[in-house]
């Protein structure tokens, strides 16, 4: 899959107000995607996750897009299914289309930044999932190094919730992706660092006119009303 490029020329008036090596510096994000219906039902929730460069060109900056979103290759979430399944890798173009078939909500966490070898290895846990060496099971894999893997856990096990959640996302939907973040958060800080929320770099990373509620890490997320 080709990532997406874009100019994101709203950015022109960070560029210009920086010193010259700060223009030149590569940065790195990540934005987390929950959706979910109302009232909840496992089989119409999501959880994915899109990895963004940003570089500094004479013409402006340029974001390149990556995401992950695991789901089953018939697009349809049996959520007690004892048995794994083939798995695809969509498009966040394509998530997108598949929310708005089920008729449900999406929160957004994020950009946050993160470093060039967190990008790297969201980049290799992408082509991992890509390669057919992982299938799909909505009750995810049991050990942190399985080839089975539900939405939640397709992208979390490249980063550091991986390290010490089995299963990052508690919960299906919104709240669960809610938690994940958090968790992300605190482990971010048990480990000497603060993850950066960038909201302004939303529009470099969001590249589909779709509904998106910003939310807060951790924030209670009603699963029965709007």
């Amino acid at each position: 899959m080709t990532p997406t490029r874009l100019f994101a020329l709203f950015l022109l008036p960070l560029a210009t107000s920086t010193p010259a090596a700060a223009q030149s510096a590569d940065s790195y994000y990540i934005t987390v995607f929950g959706s979910g219906s109302l009232p909840l039902r496992a089989s119409r929730t999501h959880t994915f996750a899109t990895f963004t460069h940003i570089q500094q060109t004479p013409a402006g900056p340029v974001a390149e897009n990556d995401t992950i979103s695991w789901m089953p290759a018939t697009l349809r979430i049996r959520p007690l299914a004892p048995r794994p399944e083939p798995g695809v890798n969509l498009t966040q173009e394509q998530t997108f289309r598949w929310i708005e078939s089920k008729g449900i909500r999406t929160s957004v966490w994020g950009p946050f930044e993160i470093k060039p070898e967190r990008y790297a290895a969201y980049l290799e846990r992408k082509a991992e999932l890509e390669s057919g060496e992982v299938r799909y099971r909505a009750i995810g894999g049991f050990t942190k190094d399985a080839t089975v893997s539900n939405c939640g856990q397709s992208f979390s096990r490249a980063g550091i919730n991986g390290n010490r959640f089995l299963h990052p996302t508690p919960f299906p939907g919104e709240q669960g992706t809610s938690e994940l973040v958090k968790r992300a958060v605190r482990a971010a800080a048990a480990e000497g660092r603060t993850l950066v929320e960038r909201p302004e770099l939303r529009p470099a990373v969001v590249t589909d006119p779709h509904p998106l509620t910003p939310r807060e890490p951790g924030e209670r997320i009603s699963r029965f009303r709007r």
